[in-house]
């Protein structure tokens, strides 16, 4: 029989060969149990329809179905879309029973410059967290573009562009950058149109305050009046416009494209104004941001001016403007928009047809 020492020697040496590392390491080899994540309580589905390509300026449908997979009756209190491109169908108020669905219709306005445009609609609920349904399309112009921008950046003050219609028919550049085009390898006096072009572009010459957001091209097509081409430049950046922190505001797209209408004529276009004030996460100081005093062209034979406003969810305004032009032809350069709070310029295009 052991005694008291040896039975207290066999315990200490007990634990320590259970407190040993390579028990320890072993220990925590062992797999630990995992847990099933909660499936949300509303299920968007899908959750995103992609459109995949749409044309400038359609407008096309897609359908959500919200999913109540609790075992109680949920309201939905908002449906709320973050642009106006998004037109939705009246949900708010309506009820899904318990494992129940609703449908939601939505639609997408394309703008006319290319590139994916994604809009979201926000939706909240009684007791429930929040959820959201997602659009996307991607923006193709009849017209290609290659590069799709102005490449000026690190003091690059000249280049081309290469342009194809994406069916392949012949057309014709009428204008590039406020002047005739000047083509690589074609002579418009002599040569018929072609499906491709080359085209130079020059920005010599131009201060920081000179530089312009766009270089625009335009074309004798008709579903492709006029291409857009971001100007990259360290001037077009973050520092232009700075005067957007001061004013609380920015025109959400960042040209306008009033489309095609007729000399003499007044034809409509809507401005999307979006409140503005990062240094503040989006705080509203001043009330009065979107109030407009003026709106004005800068450019010559095109006159604009302001007919209403109206306020939409997600602190943002619509302007609905009125477009004359004196003359007929292409129309680009700036207009200028003045609210309390401070004046703003936006790149803006439009095309009049011979009365």
């Amino acid at each position: 029989m052991l005694g008291k020492p040896a039975l207290l020697t066999v315990a200490l040496l007990a634990t320590v060969l259970l407190d040993a590392p390579w028990q320890r390491s072993a220990d925590a080899q062992q797999p630990a149990q995992q847990q099933t994540p909660q499936a949300p309580a509303i299920v968007i589905a899908p959750p995103i329809v992609d459109l995949g390509i749409v044309k400038p300026g359609s407008t096309s449908p897609a359908k959500f179905t919200l999913i109540n997979s609790t075992a109680r009756e949920v309201t939905v209190l908002t449906a709320t879309p973050n642009c106006k491109c998004t037109a939705i169908s009246p949900i708010a108020g309506k009820k899904i029973p318990p494992g129940g669905t609703l449908e939601l219709s939505a639609s997408l306005s394309a703008p006319r410059a290319p590139g994916v445009k994604e809009a979201v609609v926000f939706l909240t609920f009684d007791g429930l967290p929040p959820a959201k349904a997602t659009i996307k399309g991607d923006v193709h112009l009849s017209v290609v573009a290659d590069p799709p921008y102005v490449d000026a950046l690190k003091e690059v003050v000249a280049g081309t562009v290469k342009l194809r219609s994406a069916d392949g028919k012949p057309f014709s550049i009428t204008r590039s950058g406020l002047a005739a085009p000047v083509f690589v390898g074609f002579d418009a006096a002599k040569d018929p149109p072609r499906a491709e072009y080359e085209v130079q572009w020059n920005l010599a010459g131009r201060s920081c305050e000179q530089m312009p957001l766009w270089w625009f091209v335009w074309t004798d097509r008709a579903d492709c009046p006029v291409i857009p081409l971001r100007v990259r430049d360290e001037c077009t950046g973050s520092k232009n416009d700075m005067a957007r922190f001061a004013r609380f505001w920015i025109v959400k797209e960042q040209f306008i494209d009033a489309g095609v209408g007729t000399k003499g004529s007044a034809s409509r276009v809507e401005v999307e104004l979006e409140h503005y004030n990062p240094p503040k996460k989006g705080a509203v100081e001043r009330v009065d941001w979107s109030t407009v005093v003026a709106v004005r062209s800068l450019i010559p034979e095109l006159t604009v001016q302001s007919l209403s406003k109206r306020d939409v969810p997600g602190d943002a305004a619509l302007l609905l403007l009125e477009v004359t032009p004196a003359r007929a032809g292409a129309f680009e350069g700036e207009i200028e928009i003045q609210t309390a709070t401070g004046t703003g310029r936006v790149p803006f295009v439009f095309f009049a047809k011979g009365a």
